[in-house]
């Protein structure tokens, strides 16, 4: 089941209830690795991606964001499903948060409400991505593969960080370069404090959309009804919901 229909599912039943209704389906080795995850998950550390020409780079970098631990993904002024190519992503969007917005202004007002500090990847950003400030909470944004961040981007940006490179190559792929950023970002939190942030409620709120993504759709339509709602507009997919098998 997609992320976002399930916290909203577990807003409507609660956390406690979905957890304990879908429990005795999943094995306790499934149980196991989704603590496990949880440890490792921050809420302080996002990505965004400003409109990404390639949307199996944007994807990429979802499923870098998954495996390396932070929580949530954003793309601004993409074309078509760019942070969902299936075969790219192997299902991460399940497991993060995944936010489409037409334009900066949109992703602006979500990292100025989490008291982020906006750090835009470009090749004369004045900052290592080595010595970017990671004690407080952090949205990496990077621009267009072939244009970078836009002028708007950039002046909106508290910090312009590069990635060091010492060969003949002058730039760094998108999801390549998102990738290095995000690993020296997450080691250095980690180094400096816990291996994940989230608050005793969001991790018991996300275990139970956890255990939601890790079971058969048909098994929660058969607890809850039908799911999401006919009513909600439901994009496509959320049509079918990855099997525990596909979900390893």
């Amino acid at each position: 089941m997609d992320l976002h229909a399930a916290e909203a599912l577990v807003a409507e039943h609660g956390a406690d209830q979905v957890i304990g209704a879908l429990e005795p389906y999943l094995t306790e080795a499934r149980r196991a690795r989704i603590d496990t995850v949880l440890d490792g998950r921050m809420r302080s550390v996002h990505v965004a991606i400003e409109s990404p020409s390639d949307p199996h780079n944007a994807a990429a970098v979802v499923r870098t964001c998954e495996a390396m631990g932070a929580l949530a993904v954003h793309v601004v002024a993409a074309e078509g499903r760019a942070l969902r190519a299936r075969a790219v992503t192997q299902g991460s969007f399940h497991w993060v948060e995944t936010h489409e917005h037409r334009d900066l202004a949109g992703l602006l007002s979500q990292v100025r409400a989490r008291g982020m500090v906006l750090a835009g990847a470009c090749m004369d950003g004045s900052v290592p991505v080595g010595r970017l400030r990671v004690q407080q909470p952090l949205c990496l944004l990077f621009g267009n593969e072939q244009r970078g961040l836009s002028a708007t981007a950039r002046r909106a940006c508290d910090v312009l960080f590069h990635v060091p490179m010492v060969g003949m190559s002058e730039s760094l792929n998108l999801s390549v370069s998102a990738a290095i950023s995000l690993y020296e970002v997450m080691r250095r939190k980690r180094e400096a404090g816990p291996q994940g942030d989230l608050s005793p409620e969001e991790r018991k709120v996300l275990r139970a959309c956890y255990f939601l993504g890790s079971v058969d759709a048909r098994l929660v339509h058969g607890l809850w009804g039908p799911w999401p709602r006919p009513a909600e507009p439901v994009s496509a997919s959320l049509s079918s919901s990855p099997s525990e098998a596909d979900a390893r």
